[in-house]
Parts: C-alpha cells; sequence; structure tokens
C-alpha cells in the first residue's frame, strides 16, 4: 500500500455510432508506487478500441516491474501492425514523493500545485511499432495535488480553472457544461487527487 492517501475519478464516452470506446486507461497501485495510463486509438470504433486495449494491458503488465519509459517502449511494440495508438503514463512515486510523466501523442495532462498548472510535453506522434525516443519529465508533488488527463475529446474551456477547487469538485461529478467542450469523439478524462 502506497504511504499517501490517493483517489481517482474517470469519465469515458463512446463516440455516437459506436458500440466501444476507442480511449482507455488504466489506474493502479503497486507498493509505493501508482501508475496510471490514458490512451486513444488513432480513429473510433472496434480497431481503436484494439489499439487502446493493448496499451492499458500492457502497462498494467508491467507497472510492477518497468520504467515508464521501458513501458511505453513496450506499448510500442505491442502496436506493431495495428492501427496505433497515442498514450500518456504516469508513474506517482510515494516514497519519493515524485511523478514521473511519459507521454507520445495528444493525450492532455495537467499538474495542478496549489494555484499554479504544470504542462508536461508530450513526445510527437504515435505507437505503432516504428522507432520512438520518448522523454520523462519528473515533477515534486506534495499531499493535495492533483491531476488531470484527458484524450483529444474533449478541450478544457479555461485551464486557470482547474486550480478551483469548485471546478473539481464539479469535473468529479460530471457537471462539465461550463469546463469542458466535448467533441463528436470518443473521450475520456482521469482525475487524480494526491
Amino acid at each position: 500500500m502506497s504511504n499517501i492517501k490517493w483517489s481517482y475519478h474517470v469519465f469515458q464516452r463512446n463516440k455516437k455510432e459506436y458500440d466501444v470506446c476507442g480511449d482507455g486507461f488504466f489506474i493502479g497501485e503497486f507498493g509505493e508506487r501508482i501508475v496510471c495510463v490514458v490512451t486513444d486509438g488513432l480513429g473510433s470504433g472496434p480497431n481503436a478500441h484494439e489499439s487502446a486495449k493493448l496499451v492499458t494491458q500492457t502497462v498494467e503488465q508491467y507497472s510492477e516491474t518497468l520504467s515508464i519509459q521501458d513501458m511505453m517502449h513496450r506499448c510500442n511494440e505491442a502496436l506493431r501492425m495495428q492501427r496505433g495508438a497515442v498514450a500518456s503514463i504516469l508513474y506517482i512515486d510515494s516514497t519519493q514523493q515524485q511523478l514521473h510523466y511519459c507521454g507520445v501523442g495528444n493525450i492532455s495532462c495537467y499538474l495542478i500545485h496549489e494555484n499554479n498548472v504544470s504542462y508536461p510535453k508530450p513526445h510527437y506522434g504515435y505507437l505503432a511499432g516504428k522507432r520512438i525516443n520518448p522523454f520523462v519529465e519528473t515533477f515534486s508533488f506534495t499531499k493535495g495535488d492533483r491531476c488531470f488527463l484527458h484524450s483529444d475529446g474533449i478541450e478544457v474551456n479555461d485551464v486557470k480553472q482547474l486550480v478551483d477547487c469548485t471546478t473539481w469538485q464539479a469535473l468529479r461529478q460530471d457537471d462539465t457544461e461550463q469546463y469542458l467542450t466535448y467533441k463528436d469523439d470518443d473521450l475520456t478524462y482521469v482525475m487524480l487527487n494526491l
């Protein structure tokens, strides 16, 4: 068990014309590490769903043993000969109070500390078995910090609003109308409270 008390909330919705979601997520706690991935299979429908599923299954399989950079490489290999996907992985080390981020493609990530919002930068491109060189950014965190990740099915109307506790509570209750704009696409957002 981690030595920090943490919680999360997830909202996910399929693109209207499909029965499956082309996005995926996985969140797990492994001793002193918390691992979270949000992924978006390229396109929509069953092929996108399958690609997203391969990413989440790979991260779940290797969460206890590999660095997030190595997990990203494993995800890339898993998607060889598949449609492809984009993904962002967070690895939270509760012992060191550090948050490590690695992203490939357009999954957005916001880290909220007090009244400041940080934007980790993803590696350009997508996962499909081609050579990638993802980099890892490391941030310190303190109790009360928050993370917000989302696929490109939504836009945050005003990122500065994420620091407000009222906004955060509304989003946790899926009351999103004034804070998020939904596109005609699969969509996922994940909120982490540390």
